[in-house]
């Protein structure tokens, strides 16, 4: 089935989606190295409920995550944590 992917981009902890959608994946930029990793909530407006993934990315670079073909549900939306991420973009769809 083909529809359309969108991306969200945020330098921080942000409400990415609004609505019910699917992840399908990541790009994550790390400045320098952290312990905090990228959290994904199932909540259109805050960092709290339903963790939907989290995303380690401990060392400073560029990193994707793909995430398998039909990407994981958010029944409400998207609210990103940043963790110790400089940018994070979402992609969804």
């Amino acid at each position: 089935m083909q529809y359309d992917v969108k991306a969200a981009f945020t330098e921080a902890d942000a409400a990415l989606v609004p609505y019910r959608t699917r992840v399908k994946g990541l790009y994550i930029v790390v400045e320098t190295g952290g312990a905090l990793p990228v959290i994904l909530y199932d909540n259109p407006t805050t960092g709290t409920g339903n963790v939907l993934a989290k995303f380690g990315a401990k060392v400073a670079g560029a990193h994707t995550v793909v995430i398998p073909p039909e990407g994981i549900l958010a029944q409400n939306g998207v609210y990103c944590d940043i963790g110790d991420a400089a940018q994070v973009t979402v992609f969804y769809g």
